[in-house]
C-alpha cells in the first residue's frame, strides 16, 4: 500500500511517499517559498537528493502538481501512474468536533472551514491543498489526522474552561491540545524502548522547539497537555506568549491605543522567547547572547525552563507518579544543558541522570538505578499520519 503524507504551511509544501507494507519511505520532497518566483524545490528518492532547484511556484496547486509529476517520472521507478496511490494523509490542525483521524468528507471540510479563525495559518492552506488533491485524484481517499485527535480522550473536566457553558456548548471553546502526531509517536516509542506495560505506565513527553508543548500520557491515553484552545497557550514558545491573564489584552490595547487584532499579533509574533530576549525565538541565538552577558536572553531561557518544570510538576501530580520523561524536537533533542537543568529538579523523586549519555543526546539519559527513566528520541510525525491513514482506509473497506 502506497501512501502520500502531506504537511502544508502558509508558504511551504512537504510530502513523503511511503510503502506501508514495510513502512519504508520511498521518496520525499520540500517546496519552500510557495508563491514566489524563486521557490526552492528539493526532492529525494530514498536517501538520495535527486532534485535541488529553484523556480516559479505561484501557489500550492503548482507545488502539488510538480510533486505528482516527479513521482511518476519513469527514471525514478517510484510508480507508473498516480492510480497506484492508495491514500493521502494530511497532518491537519483543527476541525472542532470532527477532530480525530477521519476521511476528509464534506462534513469534515465544512468543520475545517468553520474553524478557519482558530487555525488561520494552517486551515486555509490545508483546505486549498485538500481541494486540489480531490480535483487531481478524485478516486483516492483523503484522510485528515488532526493534531488534537490524540488528546480527545482526556476527561471533560480537563478540557473545559471556567467560561459560560454556552461558550463550550455552542462555540466549541474547549482545550484541544496540539502536536498530537509527535506526542503519539514519542509516547509509543517510549513504551516500546522501556518495555513498559501497554496499559500501566505514566509518561511525560516534551516536544520542545520553535513550537513547544508537554503531554501527560497515562495507561495509553493522553490525559492532559499544555496547549489549549489554540497553540498560543501553554509554555512560552519561539514567538508565542503562552499562558496569560486574558485581561492583559484590554489593558494593553488601551495603554498602547491598538486594536485587538494588533494585540493578538504581538502575542503570537512578537512574544515568547523572541519577545523576552530581544534577539530571536531561536534558542541557539539566545544561548549565544547569554554567553555575551545578555540579561534579557537569560531571562527568556529561564522563563522557558521554568514553564517546562511547572507543567512537569502539574502532570506528575495528575498522574500520581511518573515512569519516564522523554524529550524530542529541536530544543528537546539538542540542548543538553536545558535537559540537565529540567531533570535535576526531579532528583528528589529518584531520577538519576547519566550526564555522559545526556551530552551524547541519549537515547537513555538516566542511570540504570534511576526510579524515573529519561530519554531523548527522534519524533516521526509522518509515519504516524501514514499509519492512521491506513487504519481509516481499511475501516472504510
Amino acid at each position: 500500500m502506497k501512501i502520500i503524507v502531506c504537511n502544508i504551511g502558509s508558504s511551504s509544501f512537504k510530502f513523503q511517499l511511503l510503502d506501508m507494507t514495510t513502512e519504508k519511505p520511498l521518496a520525499r520532497g520540500y517546496t519552500e517559498r510557495v508563491g514566489a518566483t524563486d521557490a526552492i524545490i528539493t526532492y529525494w528518492v530514498g536517501d538520495e537528493k535527486v532534485v535541488a532547484t529553484t523556480g516559479s511556484i505561484p501557489s500550492h496547486r503548482e507545488a502539488v502538481q510538480d510533486a505528482l509529476k516527479f513521482l511518476v517520472q519513469p527514471h525514478y521507478r517510484l510508480m507508473k501512474d498516480l492510480a497506484e496511490i492508495d491514500g493521502i494523509g494530511f497532518k491537519t490542525i483543527q476541525a472542532g468536533e470532527k477532530n480525530g483521524s477521519v476521511l476528509l468528507d464534506q462534513d469534515v471540510l465544512a468543520a475545517m472551514e468553520y474553524y478557519r479563525d482558530l487555525a488561520p495559518a494552517h486551515n486555509p492552506p490545508y483546505l486549498t491543498a485538500i481541494y486540489m488533491f480531490r480535483d487531481l485524484l478524485p478516486n483516492t481517499p483523503l484522510v485528515g489526522v488532526f493534531e488534537p485527535g490524540f488528546h480527545i480522550h482526556a476527561p471533560d473536566y480537563v478540557k473545559v474552561y471556567g467560561c459560560p457553558y454556552e461558550w463550550y456548548e455552542k462555540y466549541g471553546v474547549v482545550k484541544y491540545g496540539y502536536h498530537g502526531a509527535s506526542h503519539r509517536f514519542v509516547t509509543g516509542e517510549t513504551v516500546k524502548f522501556l518495555n513498559l506495560p501497554p496499559d500501566d505506565h505514566k509518561i511525560i513527553t516534551c516536544h520542545l522547539g520553535g513550537s513547544s508543548s508537554l503531554c501527560a500520557f497515562k495507561n495509553g491515553i493522553s490525559i492532559d497537555t499544555s496547549m489549549g484552545f489554540t497553540p498560543q497557550s501553554g509554555l512560552i514558545q519561539g514567538t508565542r506568549i503562552g499562558d496569560i491573564d486574558p485581561f492583559i489584552l484590554p489593558y494593553i490595547m488601551n495603554k498602547k491605543g491598538i486594536t485587538l487584532e494588533q494585540a493578538l499579533m504581538e502575542c503570537s509574533k512578537q512574544s515568547g522567547l523572541a519577545g523576552l530576549s530581544g534577539t530571536s525565538g531561536d534558542m541557539r541565538d539566545i544561548k549565544l547572547a547569554i554567553a555575551k552577558g545578555d540579561k534579557r536572553a537569560l531571562l527568556a531561557r529561564n522563563k522557558f525552563i521554568y514553564d517546562i518544570k511547572r507543567y512537569i510538576g502539574e502532570f506528575i501530580v495528575l498522574m500520581e507518579g511518573l515512569d519516564a520523561i522523554t524529550f524530542t524536537g529541536g530544543i528537546g533533542q539538542k540542548d543538553a544543558e536545558l535537559r540537565e537543568e529540567v531533570l535535576s529538579s526531579l532528583s528528589f523523586l529518584g531520577l538519576k541522570m547519566d550526564l555522559t549519555a545526556n551530552l551524547k543526546q541519549g537515547p537513555l539519559i538516566s542511570l540504570k538505578d534511576s526510579k524515573i527513566k529519561a530519554l531523548v528520541l527522534d519524533t516521526n510525525e509522518e509515519i504516524v499520519v501514514a499509519r492512521e491513514t491506513v487504519k481509516v482506509i481499511q475501516q472504510k473497506h
